[in-house]
């Protein structure tokens, strides 16, 4: 071999090392790599969704029985006229109801008017059964160990209990309409009647997640400075209607026309508005009274604060540029926006606030300074991912075409890092993949 050729050759031991620190790189990328930065790992949390389908773990699983599925019968929430998703949105407690109950269980209606509500205790499921349709199902934002339902017993008459889980002991029920929905804290129930006849109203009554009913009280509307009731209004116990008489806990009597809306943020403040004037009301000695009211629409903008909306008009009697305010939810204490900030989106409790300059849905839908936020990805993978067990689900049951027509349901639920997936004839729960927006998802939710 010339001496120009062995000048090019290479030599072995330095190959050996080559190819040893090589090996070494791969094996330290391979362990490192699955891992998030946070737990040691080498990758950042952004890895595409679509290349990490198969990585979806799945927590638990129940089986469904031919006829029973994730669906509420006759429920209606009074400040709520259009269809809500089956799968929920975040699963706040200011949305309306979901089957879907956060990462713990599922609640089902099934044949000849029974239904159940089935709950995750470790390895097992524990069945809360009932005899009436559920017309709502919650569990207790704060700590879950409270079990809300609504149950149909007929075409108008509905009853609310709260249950004590584990135990399933009933602490108390009640006649009510078909609704109900904890405080934002936990801490107690909202629940209400329609007052019959031509004048909309609606009974509301609050009542503890902790123990009885103290007694029934109802809201007397006298309050010095502020404006008197409507004509004719019941401040009275019996000025009330039959059922009414019978609803328990403290009681307000409130006007309810077309497009009235209610928000309960804590046990002892009630925000309602009807027409073009709202009210706050505040709880105290038993007995609602009101704290602040107004002309204005409200907007709430949960769980940061709450925003009205006043029409002006010029000296001239013209409409001018509406006033919007913002404040805390625990008092009336308004602050002007900016006139040139920009209009806020249309009305819908699926709106979480992140801050007052971005908002945004489970769906991905948003307004405002969005670019901070990474875009929900994981619904669409589960449904690619889950897809065949649909498939093969509705090749075993026919029913499955009618409740499913287009694929598997999906209930992201980002707060708990989970999703339950219906595939026909089963419901997973799946654990998401770890993501920066899951991480500010469980930060906006966050109740103080």
């Amino acid at each position: 071999m010339s001496k120009e050729v062995r000048a090019r050759v290479i030599p072995k031991r330095y190959l050996f090392a080559s190819m040893f620190i090589a090996a070494m790189l791969m094996l330290v990328a391979f362990v490192q790599a699955p891992r998030p930065i946070r737990e040691g790992g080498a990758m950042a949390q952004e890895m595409p969704v679509e290349l990490s389908m198969a990585s979806f773990e799945t927590i638990a699983e129940y089986r469904l029985e031919e006829g029973w599925a994730p669906r509420f019968q006759g429920a209606q929430d009074p400040d709520q006229d259009q269809p809500w998703p089956y799968g929920g949105g975040f699963g706040t407690p200011w949305e309306p109801a979901s089957a879907y109950l956060a990462d713990q269980g599922l609640a089902i209606n099934g044949p000849d008017g029974n239904s159940e509500v089935v709950l995750r205790q470790g390895l097992e499921w524990r069945h809360y059964r009932f005899d009436a349709p559920l017309a709502s199902a919650r569990l207790d934002p704060g700590k879950g160990n409270r079990l809300l339902v609504t149950l149909m017993f007929g075409p108008r008459r509905f009853e609310t209990r709260l249950l004590e889980v584990p135990e399933g002991r009933v602490l108390w029920a009640a006649d009510s309409g078909p609704w109900s929905r904890f405080s934002w804290d936990g801490r107690a129930v909202l629940m209400g009647l329609r007052r019959p006849g031509p004048d909309p109203a609606l009974l509301l009554t609050a009542l503890p997640t902790d123990g009885e009913p103290g007694p029934a009280t109802l809201a007397t509307w006298d309050e010095k400075g502020m404006p008197a009731p409507p004509r004719g209004w019941a401040t009275r116990q019996d000025q009330l209607w039959d059922d009414g008489k019978d609803l328990p806990g403290a009681r307000v009597l409130v006007p309810w026309a077309a497009g009235a809306r209610m928000w309960f943020p804590r046990k002892d403040r009630l925000w309602t508005c009807s027409g073009n004037s709202w009210v706050l009301w505040e709880l105290s000695g038993g007995q609602w009274r009101r704290s602040a009211t107004a002309a204005g629409t409200l907007y709430a903008q949960p769980p940061l604060q709450m925003g009205v909306i006043v029409a002006e008009r010029d000296k001239k009697g013209k409409e001018a540029p509406s006033q919007r305010r913002t404040s805390p939810l625990d008092q009336a204490d308004w602050r002007p926006v900016p006139p040139d900030a920009p209009p806020w989106p249309a009305y819908d409790p699926a709106w979480t606030w992140w801050s007052p300059s971005l908002a945004a849905s489970a769906w991905d839908v948003r307004w405002g300074d969005a670019g901070s936020l990474p875009k929900e990805r994981q619904r669409e993978a589960l449904v690619k991912a889950l897809r065949p067990d649909w498939i093969t689900a509705k090749g075993l049951r026919v029913s499955v075409r009618g409740w499913l027509p287009n694929g598997p349901e999906v209930a992201v639920r980002e707060e708990t890092e989970t999703a339950w997936v219906w595939v026909g004839d089963r419901a997973l729960l799946e654990r998401l993949l770890p993501t920066r927006r899951l991480l500010l998802v469980k930060k906006a939710l966050k109740l103080s």
